[in-house]
């Protein structure tokens, strides 16, 4: 039986689950609406399309990871080292609870060039993630060195959350992030 009235709120967590787990391309509004137990017609009543949907879900990811990892890099009352394993942390539970790692990650390789919106969104969380690293590395390192290490650093994040999910290992994240704390000891 569908459900009667849902929030837009829950339209977007479970559309997030969904995306997770079959990519965007692969994603149809049925898919959604099944996993919001809605009728397919009653989704654009919250969304005119799936690139919408899509955006809000990006937005909320976006403002999650503002608010709970990237904030922490800022804190001045933590020590660097803290900082980085904050957001090693929550970057570790974020991927290993989703199963199907990182959601910007997989959607910058599906929709890069042809949803130039949506490509436009993903590069901006991850320059506000290049920012939160680069800003840990500059109270050690001058400020061409702290972005390049913030850069090298999320791309090591990237590759280890895709040699994770090729084979089954969490150890490639959990040692990608190790490796990235070290640099500030």
């Amino acid at each position: 039986m569908p459900k009667q009235k849902v929030d837009e709120r829950y339209v977007v967590k479970q559309s997030l689950k969904v995306f997770r787990s079959k990519g965007y391309n692969h994603t149809s509004m049925q898919d959604i609406a099944d996993a919001c137990e809605l009728q397919k017609g009653s989704l654009y009543h919250y969304f005119k399309s799936k690139e919408a949907l899509m955006h809000a879900v990006i937005e909320y990811m976006h403002t999650y990871f503002t608010r709970e990892a990237f904030k922490h890099a800022y804190d001045e009352t933590l020590g660097n080292t803290q900082k980085l394993q904050i957001l090693a942390d929550i970057c570790e539970t974020q991927y290993f609870t989703s199963g199907s790692g990182c959601l910007f990650g997989n959607l910058a390789l599906e929709t890069a060039g042809t949803i130039p919106e949506l490509s436009s969104m993903v590069k901006d969380f991850f320059t506000e993630w290049v920012n939160a690293l680069q800003h840990i590395f500059s109270s050690k390192f001058d400020a061409a060195t702290a972005q390049t290490m913030a850069q090298d650093s999320l791309a090591e994040i990237e590759g280890a959350v895709m040699m994770m999910r090729i084979f089954n290992d969490r150890n490639y994240l959990r040692r990608a992030n190790a490796r990235i704390v070290a640099k500030i000891d």
